[in-house]
């Protein structure tokens, strides 16, 4: 079964990624490039929203259906 996706927010650092995906069990995956060079390119880490930057969230919530504002708010701890 596919995890329900809550939020996908994408963002470019000049030619380089910077993307965040909520899922409805609380997950976040950060997808993001590190620089240029070999091995810099489409990383992955999954992390808990207590570990994001309030700005992080903030992309989230705003990128979240307005359907599942609620929820992101919820899974993000915001208030």
């Amino acid at each position: 079964m596919d995890k329900r996706v809550i939020a996908y927010s994408p963002k470019m650092k000049g030619d380089l990624d910077d993307d965040y995906t909520l899922y409805g069990d609380g997950e976040v995956l950060h997808e993001y490039d590190r620089h240029r060079y070999p091995g810099g390119y489409n990383l992955k880490e999954t992390l808990r929203a207590d570990e994001l930057k309030d700005s992080v969230k903030e992309r989230l919530l705003n990128a979240a259906k307005p359907a599942d504002k609620d929820l992101a708010k919820e899974l993000l701890g915001i208030v």
